[in-house]
């Protein structure tokens, strides 16, 4: 239904001859607030009215574009998302339930790990390795964005290797906090609920940085990132101790985790013994790397 609402409002906005501008003054004269990006987005059917206050001002709107009541908030539908929606949170709200029994199966259910509608645009990663030939911890500074009003926290997931002995820490270094954490030991899981410093509105933006520390048990020879959503650009950078420089680095990515890699070159150590890679439109569900050979 979010097609047939933004065809509808784009026809009601052609027909009134009225910009979005002249259409938001209107809409704050009847004490109404609705964002120009939230119109926009609206009408290109980026998002949709869902919230109450969202559908009162749509049909505030009706009013001021002189349609019949109901024109607008007719193509809304059943409000089918929100059921989903619902789903949704409730799977988020499992993951806190000291009674949940399996973490990694409670956010499967969740179609991406973010605890109202955000994207990311830019992701840069920096994994620090250690004299030891361990990983320290990856540095991640990010920028996300809204696309529903109200968005005030996202979920970072966080797992182990293998050889690791914990799946580690989610750290909050500026412009957010960590709220709510969830460890599974077992499968060396970490989910953390990462509380902006703001409630978004839709089309706005927040940075996120986080540090995420490691607890290795073996030589790492990797560094990757998976990400449910596509982005506009992904940097990950892999930051070597100068008394452990590998002999071999290389880029990969897999089509989804568990799949085998797919060797995309071999990568220049320079001077600094660092390493990187640059992803442009980074796909969803696909996992980005690097990894290195010590001999």
């Amino acid at each position: 239904m979010v097609a047939e609402f933004a065809d509808a409002l784009t026809r009601a906005v052609e027909a009134s001859g009225l910009s979005l501008e002249r259409i938001q003054h209107h809409l704050e004269s009847r004490g109404v607030q609705v964002s120009l990006s939230t119109l926009s987005y609206w009408r290109r059917g980026r998002s949709r009215p869902e919230r109450p206050e969202s559908l009162h001002a749509v049909a505030v709107l009706e009013e001021v574009l002189r349609l019949e009541p109901g024109a607008l908030t007719a193509q809304l539908g059943d409000r089918r998302p929100r059921g989903r929606w619902i789903e949704r949170v409730a799977a988020l709200e499992g993951i806190w339930q000291e009674a949940a029994l399996d973490l990694g199966r409670a956010i499967a259910r969740v179609d991406h790990l973010t605890a109202a509608p955000a994207k990311y645009l830019v992701v840069r990663d920096l994994t620090v390795i250690g004299a030891d030939r361990r990983e320290v911890e990856m540095r991640s500074s990010a920028v996300i964005e809204a696309f529903e009003d109200g968005v005030d926290r996202i979920l970072v997931s966080k797992t182990a290797d293998d050889t690791d002995h914990s799946p580690g820490e989610i750290i909050a270094s500026k412009s957010c906090r960590i709220g709510r954490v969830r460890r599974d030991e077992v499968n060396k899981l970490v989910v953390a609920e990462v509380i902006l410093d703001r409630v978004l509105r839709s089309g706005d933006t927040a940075l996120v940085d986080l540090r995420m520390t490691t607890d290795p048990g073996a030589d790492s020879v990797s560094a990757d990132r998976t990400f449910v959503r596509a982005l506009r650009e992904y940097v990950l950078e892999v930051e070597f101790h100068p008394d452990a420089v590998p002999v071999r680095c290389n880029s990969f990515y897999r089509t989804e985790p568990g799949a085998p890699d797919v060797d995309t070159g071999e990568l220049w150590i320079g001077t600094t013994a660092s390493a990187h890679i640059v992803v442009h439109e980074a796909q969803a569900g696909y996992v980005y790397g690097i990894k290195w050979e010590w001999e």
